[in-house]
């Protein structure tokens, strides 16, 4: 029964993408139906970036740092990561366990790369809350780094908080995420460090 109602739905989806074209075409006389259509499949297959994201599938022992205070000794812990590219090699999906300041900590990022917009794109949910945080960037071959933006709500204050992600590639093996983020005077602080090993 699922596996049919999700057949009707992708369906539904199908009609609607193939009507949306058609009144896409009649507005743009000078592109034709087909046209509009190739675009759509051309937008829909995964490219060198993907593949680039896909060489992070695999096992990870992940060590991190995370800070309260800027100034003072971050909290040191560990955990681990399993990342598998999911949706016919079109994104990266992170299932991270560890330990946080609440106690055991799960976590799962989706990260992608829109063909459409040129950006890397991505969500993150963990158990430290109910939001989802919505983030997009660049990558920079020439340093390996990729760096992206995003923001979430802050449970505490009820105020939107940016937030900035930096990965820095060292090796196919061996990776550091950062996240920086707004400090005590509003000027931007590092809030966490984590270093990647591949175990598999």
């Amino acid at each position: 029964m699922r596996h049919r109602l999700v057949a009707v739905l992708a369906l539904c989806a199908l009609a609607g993408l193939l009507g949306a074209s058609r009144s896409q075409a009649e507005e743009h006389p000078q592109m034709s139906e087909a046209d509009m259509m190739k675009l759509y499949m051309e937008a829909a297959m995964p490219g060198p970036e993907h593949a680039m994201l896909a060489k992070s599938a695999g096992s990870w022992k992940v060590t991190m740092k995370s800070w309260m205070d800027p100034e003072g000794e971050p909290m040191e812990s560990d955990g681990s990561e399993t990342a598998t590219m999911i949706l016919g090699g079109r994104y990266l999906q992170s299932i991270f366990e560890g330990t946080s300041m609440m106690g055991p900590f799960e976590g799962m990022g989706i990260l992608g790369y829109d063909n459409v917009k040129k950006k890397y794109v991505g969500t993150w949910s963990d158990t430290m809350g109910t939001s989802l945080m919505y983030y997009e960037g660049d990558y920079d071959a020439s340093t390996r780094t990729m760096v992206c933006r995003g923001d979430y709500v802050d449970a505490a204050t009820g105020m939107t908080m940016a937030a900035r992600m930096v990965t820095r590639t060292i090796s196919d093996d061996e990776h550091v995420f950062e996240m920086y983020g707004p400090g005590p005077t509003g000027a931007e602080v590092k809030w966490m460090e984590m270093h990647y090993a591949r175990v598999k």
